[in-house]
């Protein structure tokens, strides 16, 4: 397993890794995590369809957001996205589906990426994962909130997993202790070129909520 280390300006950027070359291909992302038993700490994990034009990756419509916070099931009044009765969700495309979010100590989180579905435009798919107070064993609805502030120092473990639609392993990351100031942290981006799906480690903090993240894709 390599390891993720912090974006640091004119450093050399992490070497890709190659996924596929059929544009139609599947992957499955996994993020996993533990933390100390006393810490009451939740990672999620979400994702947007975007389009990089050498500008860096843009989104245009809440609907391109893969986010527990952009669904009608935790934001009512806001979200866009429905959530299944297992609490999974997808972008309206149906390119990215999320497995859903259950706080409970030791979770995993996945996100299946359909190649096949992904809007015409869309070439990239930054990867994001976040972190908070929350209860655990509670689902987000049900969960409450600390007012203490969460970071990646609370989290003992994460590890950022990629396999193809047969599960084999493709590559495979955990976060370095040099985000432990962050609650926010870009894992990566998963690309379509000319040279065909790859994965960019980005390792990129940031501290703030998810509005404030994508603030820098819109």
């Amino acid at each position: 397993m390599l390891t993720l280390s912090l974006d640091k300006p004119g450093a050399k950027p992490a070497q890709k890794l190659q996924l596929s070359l059929n544009k139609g291909a599947s992957f499955t992302v996994t993020v996993a995590w533990k933390c100390n038993a006393r810490h009451e700490d939740d990672v999620d994990i979400h994702a947007l369809e975007a389009r990089n034009d050498g500008g860096g990756a843009k989104v245009t419509a809440l609907e391109q957001i893969l986010s527990t916070y952009n669904t009608t099931r935790m934001s009512p009044r806001t979200g866009v996205l429905a959530s299944a009765v297992d609490g999974s969700f997808a972008t309206s495309s149906g390119a990215l589906r999320h497995s859903g979010d259950i706080r409970v100590q030791g979770n995993s989180e996945t996100i299946v990426i359909d190649g096949s579905r992904l809007p015409a435009g869309v070439n990239e798919i930054p990867l994001f994962a976040t972190v908070h107070k929350a209860e655990h064993g509670r689902e987000h609805e049900g969960g409450t909130e600390s007012e203490e502030e969460a970071a990646f120092a609370d989290i003992e473990v994460c590890t950022v997993t990629i396999a193809d639609e047969g599960g084999q392993e493709l590559g495979a990351y955990q976060l370095s202790k040099e985000f432990g100031d962050f609650n926010v942290v870009q894992l990566g981006s998963v690309m379509h070129g000319d040279s065909g799906w790859e994965y960019a480690p980005v390792g990129r903090g940031f501290t703030g909520t998810i509005n404030d993240v994508l603030s820098h894709f819109s």
